[in-house]
């Protein structure tokens, strides 16, 4: 008799577990649908390639795709900046197998986690409600990726990181170079637009960015600028290497504390000789 008993009340708590699993599972369009992305975000994929000619991204990635399907890898893309992440959903729907990444700075009321892509993906029809239910989510971190900031990633993980108007915005350009340098695997590709605000000295004088950009090259780092010149693309050695740059102005240990204007200083570096 406890054993039929035992066994009733085993079967109902399953149902209970299944039951559970399946409404954590059940997404709440009206939630979804009445979300509005953040407006000032929405670039396309389209429009970013525009700013990256003569490359287009999902070219770079299905050469890469391609050529991590002969090893048995997985292929990962990271977007730093990712904003609503409407290029990222694009790049879902275009490539069902790819591992997705996305960092921004903060979290916001329209975007704080993993699901706060839905409302991006129907807002520009990328995905329908079914679709949706079944599709793997880009991840995302939020991170400040300016004064140093880590990219909270282990070395040699991702095969291409990109990014739009973001470099500009860092003043600590060359300390974020360094760590997509880390994060990247050998041969791995970076491209980023609105480059803005680099300055590198070499024997105090300023260099033109066009000299800066050949003096890394005489030293290892596959680097150039794009057809609008104000893009950059750099592939990361099949070694482990850091740009020849130092910062005029020494980096505090710690942030914490700080005002403002010592966290975020007009950054130059110098170039080691």
């Amino acid at each position: 008799m406890l054993l039929f008993i035992s066994v009733i009340i085993i079967g109902f708590c399953l149902s209970l577990y299944v039951q559970t699993g399946q409404e954590g599972r059940t997404l709440n369009w009206d939630h979804y649908e009445n979300q509005k992305p953040d407006a000032q975000r929405m670039l396309s994929l389209e429009e970013f390639n525009q700013k990256i000619v003569p490359y287009r991204l999902e070219s770079l990635i299905q050469e890469i795709s391609e050529r991590n399907r002969l090893l048995g890898q997985k292929t990962r893309v990271m977007q730093l900046n990712s904003g609503n992440g409407r290029i990222l959903m694009e790049l879902r729907k275009l490539f069902p197998e790819l591992e997705l990444y996305g960092v921004n700075r903060e979290k916001t009321h329209q975007f704080y986690r993993r699901e706060s892509f839905i409302p991006t993906a129907l807002k520009f029809e990328l995905f329908n409600k079914d679709e949706l239910q079944n599709i793997e989510l880009p991840y995302i971190v939020f991170e400040d990726l300016d004064f140093g900031g880590r990219i909270p990633y282990d070395d040699k993980k991702f095969d291409l990181i990109f990014s739009e108007e973001t470099v500009g915005k860092i003043k600590y350009k060359f300390e974020l170079f360094d760590e997509i340098l880390r994060v990247l695997r050998p041969q791995g590709l970076s491209l980023h637009t609105d480059v803005t605000g680099i300055q590198v000295y070499s024997r105090g004088a300023i260099l033109d960015l066009r000299d800066a950009l050949g003096e890394f090259r005489r030293r290892g780092i596959e680097i150039n600028l794009l057809e609008n010149r104000s893009g950059l693309r750099f592939r990361r050695p099949d070694i482990d290497m850091e740009f020849p740059v130092t910062p005029h102005q020494e980096m505090p240990a710690s942030a914490l504390g700080l005002p403002q204007e010592l966290k975020r200083p007009d950054m130059g570096y110098n170039l080691r000789q």
